[in-house]
């Protein structure tokens, strides 16, 4: 256990940048963080630290007031945790590279619980969302926490998902969570993640931004945490795929939901099935695997709803998963275009059809 000093000094430690093997080798050749703030560079190159990050704690830790720093800390409400505390998550303990300080924000308890890594792409299709919102739910519920990277796209949609069904969900942030928090896209999800008991985790101090290395970085993190990661929609090229890979290498299992062979976003996902990932058409093909009780059912099953109004049922029923516009819906059902339209939403309202842009409606499943 750190004492209080030695905490202030790791702290202005991460505050340089320094990466979880140089601030392992700092915890294993000093008695402190204190201590080993006041050597000088040559000890440091002893203990098998480059040169270059010698260098740079050598010039940038006279320019750190620790008390003032640790005072912004505190007020930013604002915690960490080490590799060594109690609260840090073995699973994620057991991976290469693991973070050496994690910083977060809200319930610290939701790392003891066993987790489930949901990725997928920033510009995902109606048909990704759909599949998101369906199944992460119905996992959710089984007892799995939720964990992303709260990036635009699925990543949002799967948390979103958790906190409309009432659970708590992680989120991994990419950049200091301070830095996150200033930014007007980010700001709500982080408040709603909180407030219904979820947990905001970051490697990063406060106020570090963002970069093409700390999203990448993030991804190991994200799939560490997890007993498994999956993907919902993902191009060959899609950093998605970074994550499942990571998943791989940490010896976790890997799911992947199958999509529309004709969409480039499900170009990654089906190559991760063609190599072997688990495929995943309901929430208990991950259940049973992760051995968690099935739900015994199936993703897109709802049941029948009952209409008084017989051009509402045609309607419902000429509606499916591909999109279509309502001059072709009217064709279809052979009713004027003004009363497709107002029957449209009336099954808006009752849950049963949704308008997805352009004029363009799907049955709601």
């Amino acid at each position: 256990m750190l004492t209080h000093n030695s905490r202030e000094h790791l702290y202005s430690f991460t505050l340089i940048n320094l990466g979880p093997a140089t601030l392992r080798k700092l915890a294993e050749s000093f008695d402190s963080f204190e201590d080993a703030w006041q050597v000088p560079k040559d000890k440091l190159l002893k203990i098998g630290i480059k040169e270059s990050v010698a260098e740079k704690i050598q010039s940038v830790r006279p320019k750190i007031d620790i008390e003032k720093e640790w005072e912004k800390l505190e007020k930013s409400g604002l915690k960490f945790i080490t590799i060594n505390d109690k609260a840090y998550p073995q699973q994620l303990r057991e991976i290469k590279s693991a973070p050496f300080v994690l910083f977060y924000l809200g319930n610290l308890e939701l790392l003891k619980q066993k987790q489930l890594a949901v990725v997928g792409t920033r510009r995902y299709t109606d048909y990704g969302r759909m599949v998101t919102e369906k199944l992460i739910p119905q996992i959710a519920q089984a007892g799995i926490v939720i964990t992303s990277g709260m990036a635009q796209g699925i990543d949002s949609i799967a948390h979103q998902a958790c906190l409309t069904a009432g659970q708590p969900t992680i989120a991994v942030l990419g950049a200091g969570i301070s830095e996150v928090q200033r930014n007007g896209y980010a700001r709500p999800m982080i408040d709603k993640i909180i407030s219904q008991n979820g947990l905001i985790v970051s490697e990063y101090p406060p106020l570090f931004p963002a970069s093409k290395y700390t999203f990448p970085a993030r991804n190991r993190i994200v799939s560490g945490l997890g007993l498994g990661t999956l993907v919902i929609e993902a191009g060959v090229k899609s950093g998605t795929l970074i994550t499942a890979n990571y998943a791989l290498e940490q010896n976790r299992e890997v799911f992947a939901v199958p999509g529309n062979i004709f969409s480039p976003k499900s170009d990654g996902t089906h190559q991760l099935i063609k190599n072997g990932a688990q495929v995943v058409t309901s929430a208990d093909d991950i259940l049973e695997v992760l051995n968690f009780a099935p739900t015994q059912g199936n993703l897109f099953e709802q049941p029948s709803p009952e209409f008084t109004d017989p051009e509402e049922e045609l309607i419902y029923k000429k509606l499916s998963l591909d999109p279509i516009v309502i001059d072709k819906l009217a064709k279809l059902c052979k009713l004027d275009t003004s009363t497709v339209t107002t029957k449209l939403s009336l099954l808006e309202l009752k849950n049963l059809a949704r308008n997805i842009g352009g004029g363009r409606f799907i049955k709601n499943v």
